[in-house]
């Protein structure tokens, strides 16, 4: 019930309260009027008597049952109080709540008192819940605050979104905060337990402290989403401290963003194409790598500029962009394969299976024609939605390619699950594959399990003529590298009229054979 209803109370009663003391003030009037001691008199004296104390207990009844009532709607108020203030799900502090806790304990900005504020997310949340389902995912932020409570005491933690949680911590102490923070992502890292079953848990922390790096709490949970997102950037599963040159670099990566976008509208982007030989050193096919060639700050290479699209929508643009170029750079590439690099933000959405048709479509090209090159790193999320579209696209007549295979943790039961049709080993081993035991026996494993599955084997980094031989006596079928061309326009990577070149192309096949 709320309060002010509470005016609006038994409006009957308070009629009849107003009938008795209008009949006792009338009553009174009449008797002090009239000197005759009649019956009538004596009648109306008593009604007036008899009105009057109707009147008084009625207002005392009414008294005590108002008290009653503002006291259970007090109690009501408080209940809802309290379930705004704090997260059902969790028992975190809702997200308005700790934000009002922190300004709290900040104080006045020109007095700030010393405090110190973690925001963390916990990692890879989606996947958790696609995996395990969503019950699993409630669990998991329910073991994330249980966690911060058990390991950073008196920690005031809220619940800000979804999988993103903030700590308010008293005192001056960074270090001890930055030590708090690794020791919770240890004890993630221990996992917890999920019908029968032991499930790691990461999360990304960034720390900011006031007043040292912001005196106010909506300027220091802007900091510390700076930090949290640079942990993020790193790899996820650490903690980073927020420094001032955050800031300079989140406003150059807006800058950026924006002069990427207009790139992508004007055209400005290029493509350049690095060989992929066979075994006989005659080329196979090439591979399409972007290039920004910035009028003020000249070459700016894709891994500044790739990840900054992969975080926004500009990724789809940039993929779309690079796929239409190269559908119009294979008129000069006749017989030879095209592959693309594919990010995994844009597997994420239904748009590139769309997109995609809809250009080769546009341009007459054929699917056949490319190569769709995926990281491993998105292999290994084998999210199903990710698995299905590369599905719809390799039914589509894409080739699908493994990318730098050997960097992360997918092991061999991917190469099953995954409807690839290539592998490409990791520049790292193939560089020290002449003193690795480890990079030979992995080097040739891989070979021999492809060869079984009738996977094709690319070795990327060859440098030397001893990266080729050793590559190809270890059972890889094809090769990429600097030692068969460094990544030039087509114009300089084929000089040549198309039908001079698909002549050349040919008679290379024929001498192979």
């Amino acid at each position: 019930m709320k309060l002010h209803a509470i005016e609006k109370h038994n409006e009957q009663v308070y009629l009849v309260i107003q009938f008795f003391l209008i009949a006792a003030f009338a009553s009174a009037v009449y008797v002090l009027m009239v000197s005759d001691r009649s019956a009538v008199a004596g009648w109306l004296a008593l009604v007036g008597i008899i009105a009057t104390l109707g009147g008084a207990i009625t207002m005392s009844y009414l008294r005590r049952s108002l008290r009653l009532r503002l006291q259970m709607a007090l109690l009501v108020e408080e209940d809802q109080q309290r379930l705004l203030s704090l997260d059902v799900a969790t028992g975190a502090f809702s997200r308005r709540h700790f934000l009002d806790l922190l300004k709290d304990a900040i104080g006045k900005p020109l007095e700030p008192r010393p405090a110190i504020l973690l925001l963390m997310d916990l990692d890879h949340f989606k996947h958790l819940n696609d995996s395990f389902g969503h019950q699993c995912g409630d669990r998991a932020l329910r073991h994330l605050v249980a966690t911060i409570d058990a390991e950073i005491s008196g920690a005031i933690i809220g619940r800000l979104g979804g999988d993103e949680f903030g700590a308010i911590l008293t005192g001056s102490d960074i270090k001890e905060a930055h030590a708090a923070a690794a020791r919770l992502i240890a004890m993630l890292r221990a996992g917890m337990v999920y019908e029968g079953k032991s499930i790691a848990l990461s999360a990304s922390i960034g720390v900011a402290a006031c007043p040292h790096h912001a005196s106010d709490a909506a300027e220091l949970m802007a900091v510390a989403d700076l930090a949290l997102y640079e942990s993020k950037r790193a790899g996820r599963s650490r903690v980073t401290l927020f420094d001032t040159d955050m800031v300079a670099d989140r406003r150059r990566g807006r800058s950026l963003e924006r002069e990427l976008r207009a790139a992508i509208y004007l055209n400005d982007l290029r493509l350049e194409y690095q060989p992929i030989v066979n075994a006989n050193g005659s080329i196979f096919a090439v591979e399409a790598l972007v290039r920004w060639l910035h009028p003020v700050r000249g070459m700016i290479p894709p891994s500044e500029f790739i990840p900054l699209a992969e975080q926004s929508a500009l990724i789809d643009m940039v993929g779309t962009w690079v796929f239409q170029r190269a559908c119009m750079d294979i008129a000069h590439m006749p017989e030879l394969r095209i592959s693309i690099n594919v990010s995994g933000e844009q597997l994420k959405r239904d748009d590139i299976v769309v997109n995609f048709e809809n250009i080769l479509k546009t341009t007459g090209r054929s699917a056949e024609e490319f190569v769709l090159e995926i990281t491993e790193t998105v292999a290994m999320s084998t999210r199903d939605d990710i698995v299905q579209r590369i599905s719809k696209l390799r039914a589509m007549g894409f080739r699908i390619a493994l990318d730098d295979f050997g960097t992360g943790h997918c092991g061999f039961r991917y190469l099953q699950k995954l409807p690839i049709n290539s592998i490409k080993i990791d520049r790292s081993y193939i560089a020290t594959l002449a003193h690795d035991p480890v990079a030979q026996v992995f080097v040739s494993a891989v070979a021999q399990i492809a060869r079984i599955q009738e996977i094709t084997v690319v070795a990327e980094g060859i440098e030397t003529q001893e990266h080729f031989a050793l590559a190809r006596a270890s059972g890889c079928n094809r090769f990429q590298g600097y030692f068969f061309g460094r990544p030039a326009p087509h114009e300089r990577l084929f000089p040549y009229e198309p039908a001079q070149l698909a002549s050349e192309a040919r008679a290379l096949k024929l001498s192979a054979a």
